[in-house]
């Protein structure tokens, strides 16, 4: 009887969770959640202050994997499913956005810099996030100051790119080549040091 509740309290690992979403057990579900539903939780709220709205963004999240799985086959689980909630969340500030509560240069600014930025997922999510936050720094310190400027006003500042070209008394274009140059720059570096990007 205590092995029975010993099976029941441990967490399943994620090939016994990817073996019940392709019989389509809604069990998957649970599993997922009570695996995952932190690290979910976490990421949407990267992105979203209201509880209920990281909720929804959970139980998308949830439900895309349940459409998605099969035929997908993720090998890495916990960052399939992060990446599904941020997908979801981005999606939900886009709603919420089109309500006039989020502007909408803020999620070109976050959809921009997603394409660079890799996924964090387990228990490292805090450690990774220190680490990618020091080499980001470093990538900026080693750039040109109209570079680093731009890039800040973009990602962390949220500027559109005519407020920055006002800013900092250049053309729109030059924002644009800046800022793609600084992405590319930028996911070369992080390649480099082993993020998956």
């Amino acid at each position: 009887m205590k092995n029975d509740q010993e099976k029941q309290n441990r967490q399943p690992d994620d090939g016994e969770i990817l073996k019940l979403f392709q019989a389509r057990e809604e069990d998957a579900l649970r599993r997922t959640e009570e695996k995952y539903g932190a690290l979910l939780r976490r990421s949407a709220a990267r992105f979203l202050d209201d509880p209920r709205d990281v909720e929804e963004t959970l139980s998308d999240a949830l439900l895309a994997a349940w459409n998605a799985i099969p035929p997908a086959e993720p090998e890495n689980l916990p960052a399939f499913l992060v990446t599904l909630a941020r997908r979801a969340a981005i999606s939900r500030l886009r709603g919420l956005t089109r309500a006039k509560d989020v502007p909408a240069e803020h999620l070109l600014a976050l959809e921009e810099l997603e394409e660079v930025l890799p996924d964090a997922s387990g228990a490292e999510d805090a450690l990774l996030a220190k680490e990618l936050a020091a080499s980001i720094e470093d990538f900026l310190r080693r750039q040109p100051p109209r570079l680093r400027a731009i890039f800040l006003y973009r990602y962390y500042a949220s500027c559109s790119v005519e407020e920055i070209s006002r800013r900092l008394f250049v053309s729109r274009s030059t924002v644009e080549k800046e800022l793609k140059k600084a992405r590319q720059a930028l996911k070369a570096k992080l390649k480099d040091e082993g993020y998956e990007v």
